[in-house]
């Protein structure tokens, strides 16, 4: 194998900062080595469809970061809704995407916690072993905030922006805001809770709540369930989950939260039909049932064990809970009938679902959560000029101390790169801890990217360590391995680190392999014997758009389980 004259076709977003900040940098190593590069900036819609069809060699993503790494993460590979699927498509043997997809799937219905470890370091061992992935940096989300707002606390959930710990010291309590989870914001989409693109995941957390939510180190804490219960079930080792739920909470339009509401929701999402489009969500898989003890106690049912279950429930989308007023029949909705779906909104690849359901949608985007929706004013082109929220008088929590959000669009990805710098006696700029990789990730599927010695000469050539810390001042730092060590049971060290080393990368080019290259076999534990189981991203959130202007009109700006609910 030659390097030289390789042509391979590297896919980014169009409206993407990051992405386009280290493009140059990433096609000048390459082409050192020979390659000739074929950068497209696609925009949403291609983007996808990039990743769904197989249609690169290369491409920039994220991982989905907290709380869906590394189960939901990893299982979303057994389906072609990502770029992963197809990366996955020819691993080097002994390991088999089916083999692989197995492991992922089994290690989710073990309940020891020492074996769920063990399981999941063979399977990031194995994986990192096919040279499929580059981990290139550590995701933090930046947020730059006018200094009359204080109390905000950096989100420990990706594609989350959380404005209602906020309060303003002084002036105006109408607060602007430009957003930005995986791209510039454009629109809010219908903001349904039980949907994916193009309902906007902030705009969704902002209205809607679930059962529990995903606290400081990942620690499961109360939202409208106020406490539970884990048990075993007396019949074939099902797990028992018993949930109290919290008194007096309204949706937005006065109704109350009861059991009743949060069957309908469910009802509605994990219909036999509608749960095909989430077959990443393990919880729509295992859960078999869902009914009431009263009006104040909600029992969940699993076919089986299912560890991440909790955490499945912290989730953005899908399992929130909308009014039964915004559903079309109200609580006599029926689920095949009057579904809460929105139609045309499962993506291409699922449009074949509403021959077998009626998509009615919601009437309007009512929940639980700290702020309402109020209104929007879309442009000519379809996207929304501005969207306004108020914050909910009657919230069961601590009340927001913002009394009017106002979302609007940033114009320049430019401008976007400068602001994490931006600090000043006006703005301060504030840091998550790091939720998510950013990755480049090969079609194993596709030549030359189906040659694990083509994979590890670009792994070798890229020297990311030199164009972070140019790119991001020292703000992010270089990665080697695909998920966060944050991230449950993925504190493991694996090698080898695929580090830049340009001679090693000229080496394999001209030779067609890796001296003493490490064994792509499985693990010592999978072949033991041991059976081992498992949008988007987060670019930069809290980003502030034309905030001197507004500043100067005295608006602030921000730049087998069950379960009983009683």
């Amino acid at each position: 194998m030659a390097c030289e004259n390789l042509e391979i076709d590297f896919i980014l977003q169009d409206d993407n900062p990051e992405m386009a900040s280290v493009e140059s940098d990433i096609v000048d190593n390459l082409e050192k080595i020979g390659f000739q590069v074929n950068t497209k900036f696609l925009n949403d819609t291609e983007y996808r469809d990039a990743e769904v069809q197989g249609d690169y060699h290369l491409l920039f993503t994220r991982t989905w970061g907290a709380p869906y790494d590394p189960h939901s993460y990893m299982s979303s590979w057994e389906v072609p809704s990502h770029v992963e699927y197809s990366a996955i498509g020819n691993l080097q043997p002994p390991l088999t995407r089916e083999s692989l997809v197995e492991r992922i799937q089994k290690v989710q219905t073990e309940l020891d916690e020492t074996k769920i470890a063990s399981q999941w370091r063979s399977i990031m061992e194995d994986v990192h072993a096919q040279s499929l992935f580059l981990p290139l940096w550590g995701t933090r989300i930046p947020y730059v905030l006018n200094r009359r707002l204080i109390g905000f606390t950096p989100s420990t959930q990706a594609y989350s922006i959380p404005v209602q710990s906020i309060q303003v010291a002084s002036g105006s309590k109408s607060v602007t805001i430009a957003p930005g989870v995986g791209a510039l914001f454009s629109s809010t989409g219908p903001i349904n809770p039980h949907q994916y693109s193009p309902n906007a995941l902030w705009a969704q957390d902002w209205i809607y709540e679930g059962l529990v939510s995903y606290g400081q180190d990942g620690e499961i804490v109360p939202a409208l369930a106020s406490s539970w219960k884990v048990d075993s079930s007396p019949d074939g080792g099902q797990i028992i989950y018993r949930r109290s739920s919290r008194e007096n909470v309204l949706f937005h339009d006065g109704t109350p939260f009861n059991c009743s509401a949060a069957v309908l929701n469910l009802d509605h999402v994990l219909s036999d039909v509608v749960k095909q489009r989430h077959q990443w969500f393990g919880a729509g898989k295992y859960l078999k049932s869902w009914t009431c003890n009263g009006e104040t106690a909600l029992v969940l049912e699993t076919s089986s064990p299912f560890y991440p279950l909790l955490q499945e429930l912290t989730y953005i989308r899908p399992l929130r809970f909308a009014s039964p007023s915004a559903f079309a029949e109200g609580l006599d909705s029926d689920p095949d009938l009057h579904n809460s779906c929105e139609s045309g909104d499962f993506g291409s690849k699922w449009d074949k679902l509403e021959d077998d359901v009626k998509c009615m949608g919601l009437s309007a985007p009512i929940g639980t959560g700290p702020f309402k929706f109020v209104s929007r004013n879309v442009a000519a082109d379809g996207s929304d000029d501005e969207v306004v929220f108020a914050g909910n008088e009657d919230y069961w929590g601590q009340k927001p101390g913002i009394e009017t959000l106002t979302a609007v669009q940033y114009g320049s990805v430019e401008d976007v790169q400068k602001l994490k710098f931006r600090h000043s006696d006006m703005f301060d700029v504030r840091h998550s801890d790091v939720i998510q990789h950013s990755l480049l990730v090969f079609n194993g599927n596709k030549a030359p990217m189906n040659d694990i010695a083509v994979r590890r000469a670009v792994i070798h050539a890229i020297d990311k360590a030199t164009f972070i810390e140019e790119q991001f001042a020292g703000l992010e730092e270089p990665v080697n391995q695909l998920l966060p060590k944050s991230a449950p049971y993925c504190n493991v060290d694996l090698s080898p680190k695929w580090g830049y080393d340009l001679e090693k990368a000229e080496l394999i080019c001209a030779q067609g392999t890796l001296q003493a290259s490490p064994s792509t076999s499985l693990t010592g534990g999978a072949v033991a014997g041991i059976v081992i189981a498992a949008i988007a991203g987060v670019a930069l959130l809290g980003l502030v758009a034309k905030m001197i202007q507004r500043e100067r009109a005295g608006k602030p700006m921000f730049a087998q389980t069950k379960t009983e609910i009683s």
